[in-house]
């Protein structure tokens, strides 16, 4: 895994204007008694950090807060909710101009949340930065405050556009981050180096759709898997799936019954994407015999992608209309250092 430094901020910044959207998650959840949950309308207390924060850098904050109408656990956000993040960044951007927003979310889906973001936004020009907590605010041992200040000192350091998570002690790049920790401060990781491309391709304009795109969806190997179940899940994710196989990308044949269901699945037209579910290293299907039998049903070789870049590219992909050929172009393309460049489609 790489170990992206603690960011510190300019040593000229002397103002900050930035937006924060609080969508919910453990970094403002109360305890009623049974289990903790979201709340909303803490902007006071958000206020209260900022102003430490100011205090402690000397920088003058200039915040913008807005929250969602209805603030939410993580672990029940949908497809549809990055995109609404998304929208409403984008939105707010055009009325205040910051230096730079941050998104407050739950950290269960923050990873997933951020790589959709990153492909939604791929053309902001200022950083977009996630952050959450482990420990909601004002309990005993939080790190909301403390995370909230590293989200504001990222900005602050002026990383340039793109999507970030600042969590515990460093700022990860969306695209290539995971959460590794259910409860250890730095809950995540970035397994793999970003790696722009020379020249951000140009990503194609959505296709004039008529239609709520597909569903895409991610499918886990393990040993003993029913084929059934993975045919099923072809079927109910007919948009695309997420194939997370073994090591260079291999998987029980079951005597051929895997890779009949995989060529019935392609033929329907849903894309296959086939990543690893190690931290690192990258999908070779050439490699072993099964991955070649899956390639020749028509697979798509997922490179180093993250289970939740593979998950957000593929759905923001098929999400612009994208289809066949052209669709097995662009996931293979580097657009935003989500892939290394050495493994790219050229």
């Amino acid at each position: 895994m790489s170990s992206p430094a603690t960011i510190l901020a300019a040593p000229d910044v002397t103002t900050l204007r930035v937006g924060i959207l609080y969508t919910g998650g453990t970094f403002g959840m109360v305890d009623r008694g049974d289990g903790l949950h979201p709340r909303s309308g803490i902007d006071d207390e958000i206020t209260e950090v900022v102003e430490d924060f100011a205090a402690a850098t000397g920088i003058d904050v200039v915040v913008r807060y807005t929250e969602f109408d209805d603030v939410i656990d993580s672990a029940n956000a949908d497809p549809a909710t990055a995109c609404r993040i998304a929208a409403r960044v984008r939105a707010d951007l055009g009325s205040t101009a910051p230096d730079g927003v941050i998104v407050i979310h739950g950290t269960d889906t923050m990873a997933y949340a951020g790589a959709r973001i990153a492909f939604e936004l791929h053309d902001v020009e200022v950083p977009v930065v996630l952050t959450g907590a482990q420990i909601p605010l004002g309990h005993v041992g939080s790190d909301a405050r403390d995370n909230l200040f590293l989200a504001l000192n990222s900005i602050a350091a002026q990383p340039g556009p793109g999507t970030f998570i600042a969590f515990g002690t460093a700022l990860h790049p969306a695209v290539r981050a995971s959460k590794r920790s259910c409860d250890g401060y730095d809950g995540f990781a970035t397994l793999c180096e970003l790696t722009p491309p020379a020249a951000r391709p140009a990503i194609p304009a959505p296709r004039d759709l008529r239609e709520t795109p597909a569903p895409v969806g991610l499918f886990a190997v393990f040993p003993g898997v029913d084929i059934d179940l993975l045919d099923a899940a072809l079927r109910i994710y007919h948009g695309g799936v997420v194939l997370e196989c073994y090591g260079s990308g291999t998987m029980p044949l079951d005597g051929g019954r895997t890779v009949e269901a995989i060529r019935r699945a392609t033929r329907r037209g849903t894309p296959v994407v086939v990543i690893t579910h190690c931290d690192s290293g990258a999908v070779d299907l050439g490699r072993y015999q099964p991955g070649r039998a899956m390639l020749e049903a028509g697979v798509i070789g997922g490179a180093d992608l993250t289970r939740e870049t593979a998950l957000a590219k593929l759905a923001y992909l098929t999400g612009l209309g994208l289809t066949g050929s052209e669709l097995h172009r662009w996931m293979t393309t580097n657009l935003l250092g989500e892939i290394s460049n050495s493994l790219a489609h050229q």
